[in-house]
């Protein structure tokens, strides 16, 4: 029969159904049911009956994957539909088709009665009615009675994609980031590879999903790509999901993104120029340098670093802080870099300053005071200057350059040292002092306490304006120094009669004697230096220092006298 020869083996359960009816017969429990509710569809008044011959979408409507059964595929490519037809095309609805039946000839049961094949359109049968046929360029296979009108080829799905070189490292794909060329990648189906090809000039690949060359169905696709030496993936695609019915469906954008890692070196240097520059500055070996994500290593022989194998991306480099030492460079403590795709970026430094100190060795009652004469460079100390103290200390954290320290001395404190000055009516011992890297300026001048001496003489001296005249005798004795001095600046009016002597030192031809005077209303504190030089006393030395900052005879022999040391 006809009917038989041409009704679609998928719907070879309803024709037994209906066959079942006429002769009055059951069909059997194993037959073969691709829809549910089959005997209402045979039924003449059953309204699925209905709605399955004129909108199969408001009832049962056969699926894709039921049109890719191997039977279904088997039977309809012995008709000429290729396996893209049967797997790709789509089912869809249409009005009133213009197209004619081919099969359904003889009574088929009341379904498709009135159907002559060839010379009935789809429209005559279903009127108003609609239909859903899986059609594809012209060709098509209806959902009802298993009619078809041609052959013809199905719909090929593709996957693309692009290879390129992921220059910034962040998996997605920017403008300026160029594809690669001449990279292979393959395509598995359900885990199993079906097919490779390698990606063109702008790094664009394409897999069409041909079923009649490959062995694919729809199903699972993953594309992979073949791993080149010296590059990381950045980026890699999804699985695929292809369904029965796709169409010629491109899924695009399955990009693959790689990166060549990056470089970051740079150098630690000791900046003895506190400028910031490493011109001519030795490099810190041992210094511990790290990168934000946990990465660090430490400078070698020459301050050198390196941090190899990154990916590409911005990064910020900072040194491990060492006692002693400040960082000048750079400004903001840490160096934030970007390293692309590949990239050696060297340059990045760091500069530290060695720091130095003052030590100063004096009595406890001495007060000290550090301060700035000349710091170059770019920093400035922390704390800043001046810093106070009292005795012995150390002023520590210095940068290097010229500091004063000051030392007032309190009564009673007596001092040989020839930097002794009068400040504010007091004396004190002021030095300029030079502070290097890594480095204690020892500050310690010579402090004496009253000893054994006589000391007798009288001399005439020249002061600014003219000349001065002057008479002494000093004696050290068990119960404590003694002692008078008459000074009179004949030029300038400055007069001092004292017998105030609080300590005599006498070492070889030298004597220091000490005391208060008052000169005019001002009580103040006087040191006295003496040199006997020997007959005839030309070479002998009267040096006066007065607390009010009054001097005279500093550095230079008396006009006239002698100065006589027992």
């Amino acid at each position: 029969m006809c009917c038989v020869r041409t009704l679609l083996r998928v719907l070879l359960a309803l024709l037994v159904g209906v066959l079942a009816l006429l002769v009055g017969t059951a069909v059997p429990a194993s037959a073969s049911v691709l829809w549910a509710n089959e005997q209402e569809m045979i039924d003449d008044s059953s309204s699925l009956r209905s709605s399955y011959i004129f909108d199969v979408g408001a009832g049962n409507m056969i699926s894709n994957e039921q049109f890719a059964a191997p039977d279904v595929v088997a039977f309809y490519e012995g008709q000429g539909f290729d396996a893209n037809f049967l797997y790709w095309a789509p089912i869809e609805l249409i009005d009133r088709p213009a197209e004619f039946w081919r099969a359904c000839l003889g009574n088929t049961g009341g379904l498709c009665q009135h159907v002559v094949q060839g010379t009935q359109l789809i429209s005559a049968e279903i009127g108003s009615g609609q239909i859903h046929v899986k059609r594809w360029d012209g060709a098509f296979i209806g959902a009802a009675c298993g009619n078809w009108n041609r052959a013809g080829a199905g719909p090929v799905p593709e996957i693309r994609g692009m290879k390129y070189e992921d220059r910034n490292g962040d998996g997605v794909r920017q403008a300026d980031e160029p594809g690669l060329a001449g990279w292979t990648i393959t395509l598995s189906y359900q885990g199993s590879p079906v097919d490779a090809t390698t990606t063109g000039a702008d790094g664009s690949y394409v897999f069409r999903l041909d079923a009649g060359r490959m062995a694919i169905r729809a199903g699972s696709y993953t594309v992979a790509e073949a791993p080149q030496p010296g590059w990381v993936q950045s980026q890699a695609p999804a699985p695929v999901i292809v369904a029965y019915g796709a169409g010629a469906t491109v899924f695009g954008g399955n990009d693959f993104g790689n990166y060549r890692p990056a470089t970051i070196s740079g150098r630690k240097f000791d900046d003895r120029g506190v400028d910031g520059s490493s011109v001519g500055d030795p490099g810190l070996s041992g210094w511990g340098i790290t990168l934000n994500g946990g990465a660090s290593t430490a400078t070698g022989s020459d301050g050198g670093f390196t941090f190899g194998g990154l990916r590409p991306g911005t990064y910020t480099v900072a040194e491990q802080q060492q006692a002693g030492w400040r960082q000048t460079t750079p400004g903001s403590g840490t160096a934030t870099v970007t390293v692309t795709s590949g990239q050696v970026l060297g340059g990045v430094e760091f500069g530290n300053v060695c720091l130095g100190s003052v030590e100063v060795t004096v009595p406890a009652t001495v007060a000290v005071r550090v301060e700035e004469v000349s710091v170059p460079g770019i920093l400035g100390n922390d704390p800043a200057l001046p810093r106070l103290a009292s005795g012995s200390s150390t002023i520590s954290g210095l940068l290097p350059g010229s500091y004063r320290v000051t030392l007032t001395l309190p009564d009673g404190v007596f001092t040989t040292d020839p930097d002794l000055t009068s400040i504010g009516g007091e004396f004190a011992i002021v030095k300029t002092v030079s502070v290097t890297e890594c480095a204690a300026t020892a500050v310690a001048p010579v402090f004496v306490t009253s000893g054994p001496g006589k000391i007798t003489g009288g001399v005439r001296i020249l002061v600014p304006g003219g000349f001065a005249t002057a008479g002494f005798e000093f004696l050290q004795r068990s119960d404590g120094p003694r002692g008078t001095l008459e000074f009179n600046d004949h030029a300038s009016g400055v007069r001092v009669h004292t017998s105030d002597i609080t300590g005599i030192s006498v070492s070889g031809t030298e004597a220091y004697i000490f005391g208060h005077a008052t000169v005019g209303t001002v009580s103040c504190s006087f040191r006295l230096h003496l040199v006997d030089a020997g007959e005839p006393g030309t070479a002998d030395r009267f040096e006066l220092l007065l607390s009010n900052g009054y001097s005279a005879g500093t550095a230079q022999t008396i006009n006239d006298g002698n100065v006589q040391l027992h």
